[in-house]
C-alpha cells in the first residue's frame, strides 16, 4: 500500500514546514491527485488517519482535490495560531 507512504511524505513535509511558524497548528491539509496517478484516495485517507491518530496532528483533515492526469501534489497546508 503505497499510499501509507504518501501520508508520511505529506506529513513530513507538514513537519518541516511547521517549523518556520513556531506555535502554529495545522487544521487542514490539501492534496491534489491526478486520476492516473495511481492513488487510492480511500486508502491515502485511511493511511493518514491512521498515522495521525494520537499526535498533534490528530485533529487535521486532509482534504484530497481531483487534479489532472497523474499530478500528486502538497496542495496548501492550512495553519491557525495556537
Amino acid at each position: 500500500m503505497h499510499e501509507l507512504s504518501i501520508a508520511c511524505s505529506l506529513l513530513d513535509a507538514v513537519r518541516v514546514e511547521l517549523k518556520a511558524y513556531p506555535g502554529a497548528r495545522v487544521t487542514a491539509i490539501g492534496v491534489r491527485i491526478g486520476e492516473l496517478a495511481g492513488v487510492d484516495h480511500e486508502s491515502l485517507k485511511f493511511g493518514f488517519d491512521a498515522i495521525v491518530k494520537d499526535t498533534e496532528l490528530d485533529a487535521t483533515r486532509l482534504e484530497i482535490r481531483s487534479a489532472g492526469r497523474d499530478e500528486l501534489d502538497l496542495a496548501f497546508i492550512e495553519l491557525e495560531d495556537a
